[in-house]
């Protein structure tokens, strides 16, 4: 029905592109799922099968049913479905940054590294592209129940050009994330970390800024999204 959330919770792949495998095996199955990918990975990076063109999901990806059609005189049912992220497993990253949803973003590799690495926490990351849309979500009831658990961690850019002012995007952004009484570690990557530095400390009292991290440093990321365990 749409409205209906779905967790799969082991690993899953789907065949990329619109149209179904091309096999027998599948042209007469009565029931297909069509799925907008938010955050699914190149089935290819895993494989021992170069030739494979699927997209991989982690164990507890969550999706949203949105339409359900019926042809083939109602045989054949079509699930159409997008992919959200909502906090619901174990170990969480909210991530902002106003390139997240571009193909070329320069830090999806890290993101896409992290995954890879830590897949015994199987961490999922919650991609938002702006201050509001971050915030948003953390007002819904499912960003609430995230609230300073331990397993919940925040990424942010400093500088987003879809925001104004676009300079202080992410020391604003975690300002009224502290005001929301989210004390959660945050972790500020950025180009130029003296300036971020200087942003933070003109934006925000000392309490506000308690548990803030600011770094260059790609190693520094991927130890911040991994819970800062060997992995």
């Amino acid at each position: 029905m749409p409205g209906c959330l779905i967790t799969w919770i082991q690993f899953s792949s789907s065949k990329k592109g619109n149209h179904v495998v091309d096999s027998d095996a599948f042209k007469h199955r009565n029931t297909f799922f069509k799925i907008y990918s938010l955050t699914g990975r190149r089935i290819r990076d895993f494989s021992n099968y170069p030739e494979e063109d699927e997209v991989l999901f982690l164990p507890h990806s969550a999706f949203l049913v949105f339409n359900h059609t019926i042809s083939h005189h109602g045989e054949q049912h079509t699930i159409y479905m997008r992919q959200v992220e909502l906090g619901l497993c174990k170990w969480s990253v909210l991530w902002v940054d106003d390139r997240i949803f571009v193909k070329d973003w320069q830090n999806k590799s890290h993101m896409e590294n992290a995954s890879a690495k830590a897949l015994n926490l199987n961490v999922h990351f919650i991609p938002k592209s702006c201050t509001e849309s971050a915030l948003s979500f953390l007002r819904s009831p499912f960003g609430q129940r995230l609230k300073n658990q331990t397993t919940f961690r925040i990424v942010t850019d400093m500088y987003r050009d879809n925001e104004q002012p676009a300079h202080n995007a992410g020391a604003r952004l975690i300002k009224q994330i502290r005001q929301m009484g989210f004390q959660n570690p945050c972790l500020v990557f950025v180009g130029d970390k003296q300036k971020a530095e200087q942003t933070i400390q003109s934006e925000m009292n000392s309490r506000e800024q308690k548990d803030i991290r600011v770094t260059t440093e790609t190693n520094d990321l991927i130890n911040f999204v991994n819970f800062d365990q060997n992995v």
